[in-house]
């Protein structure tokens, strides 16, 4: 596997967003901020110490989750078969963010690939190899211990995934509770135990998210923006959107000109 570019600790100016690209490598980064990174043009919320891996063909679309916040991560751009296989046999999620016991374990990887690539010493190209490989088992052992030892979570989790991927339906709590197999009742606390927040208010988040990037990125009316984010009125949207962001769809419109 070969190592192209990396970075710990990498700062990033406030409001920046690395570059829309579609790359032919793997990337793979863990953010020591809150961030949004992109998916199938919707964007969604990361926390500190998530970790994130964007595979080839993919978009590579991140940054902070407010315009006048920084960002901060440790990343790493990997190429070859043999990063490819050794992610088919640990696999992790890819294309959303993921959290394990241990945020620092990238970093002193990267630390060391550096070290590696700047003195070139005898061997080095078999140490990286050997670090990455380490790295990505050692992720996989924790991110299995930590997210699949209860496997009422991975339900949970993949629940989310599908009425996050479809903001624009209007989701009640009993269609949301039926793709986990649980009831209401246990799929809300089952929810929240994992995710911090309640189903309504993680779906509602995610919709403002989107609408945001929306009312910056598109030449969409407010109307059909609000539609397309599962707002079945502009009333409705326009009240969660002040409530959330601190003013108006169409104040946010103005200040993002």
């Amino acid at each position: 596997m070969e190592v192209l570019y990396c970075g710990y600790d990498f700062p990033h100016e406030k409001g920046e967003f690395c570059l829309r690209n579609i790359f032919s490598f793997y990337f793979i980064s863990c953010f020591s901020t809150p961030f949004l990174y992109e998916v199938g043009g919707n964007f969604y919320k990361g926390n500190p110490g998530d970790f994130l891996i964007t595979p080839p063909g993919c978009t590579v679309y991140h940054g902070p989750q407010n315009k006048d916040e920084a960002f901060a991560n440790d990343w790493i751009y990997v190429m070859g078969e043999d990063i490819e296989e050794l992610l088919r046999k640990y696999p992790l999620p890819q294309n959303t963010a993921f959290n394990i016991d241990n945020s620092n374990i990238l970093k002193n990887c990267i630390k060391k690939i550096k070290d590696e690539l700047m003195f070139k010493k005898t061997g080095y190209e078999e140490i990286i190899s050997c670090c990455l490989t380490d790295t990505i088992i050692n992720i996989h052992r924790l991110y299995q211990r930590q997210h699949h030892s209860d496997a009422s979570f991975s339900r949970i989790e993949s629940a989310r995934e599908i009425f996050l991927r479809n903001l624009e339906r209007d989701w009640t709590l009993q269609e949301m509770a039926d793709l986990s197999g649980y009831s209401v009742s246990r799929f809300s606390t089952l929810y929240t135990r994992r995710f911090g927040h309640s189903p309504k208010a993680d779906l509602i988040d995610n919709r403002i998210e989107l609408a945001k990037q929306m009312l910056k990125y598109s030449e969409l009316s407010i109307t059909e923006i609000a539609k397309r984010c599962g707002f079945q009125s502009i009333y409705y949207f326009s009240k969660y959107f002040k409530a959330n962001v601190g003013i108006a769809p169409s104040e946010y419109a103005k200040d993002v000109e």
